[in-house]
């Protein structure tokens, strides 16, 4: 059987999510085939969600942006950070080439290291990307602030423009006109768990409010919980790293609990609008009360995703810090149901278009 390698950016939770979830249904499908990993994502999250038995290498390949909490951004140590990644760009790229071509690698996939699809080619195997943007696109609205820093942008495009095809999750932006494109249905994980259920494990009622704040890891800095003592009729499950702070405030600490299973447990979702948490609440029928984590290029295309395809409203950014939420949390779940319904899928058309460049889909069935 063919061997994929599937490369995941470690920047946030949203590419390691929809990753674990397309490689799981590959592996379902496609029970024969070998597929490994390679990311500087948190280890902790492949552990928990990635299906037993795939291996996972722990390198670095692309920078994805510096944050210095869920809602700052730092542009120009981003810029810094890639083009003192792209100084020593031929020596990655060879030696992944290398390694590609020594393990046997049939199928590089990419979500979304530009480095992988000249390692690819020079390997001489096939290199998709998947995703729903590239970091070209994204760092050309930094340098549009910041044109010092042009020639990052540059040197992304020409190693993007190596892919041999790319697969296009919803909410996308441009991806290099020149390489073969094909659109592909929301890649979401579903709750595995009725919503009773989970509430009942965590001992709350079915009746209850419950709000879920997903802030991927990073944290809030400022952010004033125990101002969330007022809001009596609530309870809100919140990540380790952003503590406690109010007796209604439940900390969850990761692996204890699926996170689709929390997600649709919850009412609503207070979050930034990042991929991994839009695409599951979609998918989940789950509100969202958002806040903006600034100038990031993709944030647009989520908030006109959750406008036409959940229920959700914005709150703003000092309201969110000091705890203010009361108003807003009443507003989302309040919402009309969306106006459209997003085609969702566990990643199977993603997993037969993988294994068909990787060229097994014949020879299964599928």
């Amino acid at each position: 059987m063919p061997k994929i390698r599937y490369y995941i950016s470690g920047h946030g939770l949203g590419h390691a999510s929809r990753g674990c979830q397309i490689i799981n249904t590959l592996r379902r499908l496609y029970p024969d085939l070998q597929v490994e990993v390679v990311s500087n994502a948190h280890a902790w999250f492949f552990d928990g969600f990635l299906s037993q038995g795939v291996p996972v290498a722990r390198r670095q390949l692309d920078v994805g942006v510096v944050q210095r909490d869920s809602l700052v951004m730092d542009e120009v140590e981003t810029l810094r950070a890639a083009r003192r990644l792209q100084l020593d760009s031929r020596r990655l790229i060879e030696d992944e080439a290398r390694s590609l071509r020594e393990s046997g690698i049939d199928l590089a996939v990419s979500d979304i290291s530009s480095k992988v699809f000249p390692a690819a080619r020079c390997a001489g195997i096939t290199g998709v990307g998947i995703a729903n943007f590239t970091w070209e696109w994204i760092y050309q609205d930094f340098v549009a602030r910041h044109p010092d820093y042009a020639d990052v942008v540059a040197a992304l495009h020409q190693e993007y423009g190596q892919a041999s095809k790319y697969l296009l999750l919803p909410f996308h932006g441009d991806f290099p006109a020149e390489v073969p494109q094909e659109e592909l249905p929301l890649v979401a994980r579903k709750a595995c768990r009725p919503r009773d259920e989970v509430r009942k494990a965590l001992g709350l009622s079915a009746s209850r409010k419950v709000a879920l704040v997903s802030f991927g890891g990073f944290g809030v800095d400022g952010l004033d919980l125990t101002a969330l003592t007022r809001l009596k009729e609530w309870t809100f499950l919140i990540e380790s790293r952003m503590g406690s702070g109010a007796e209604n405030v439940r900390v969850i600490a990761p692996r204890t609990q699926s996170y689709p299973d929390l997600v649709a447990a919850a009412d609503v979702v207070v979050t930034k609008p990042g991929y991994g948490i839009v695409s599951e609440a979609i998918a989940n029928d789950t509100a969202v009360l958002y806040v903006s984590r600034g100038a990031f290029r993709e944030q647009a295309l989520l908030v006109q995703a959750l406008s036409r395809s959940a229920r959700a409203c914005e709150i703003d950014q000092g309201a969110l810090l000091r705890g203010d939420w009361g108003p807003f949390l009443e507003r989302a779940v309040t919402q009309a149901p969306p106006r459209e319904r997003l085609q969702v899928d566990d990643g199977t058309e993603a997993a037969r278009q993988i294994a068909g460049l990787a060229g097994v889909e014949r020879s299964i069935g599928v």
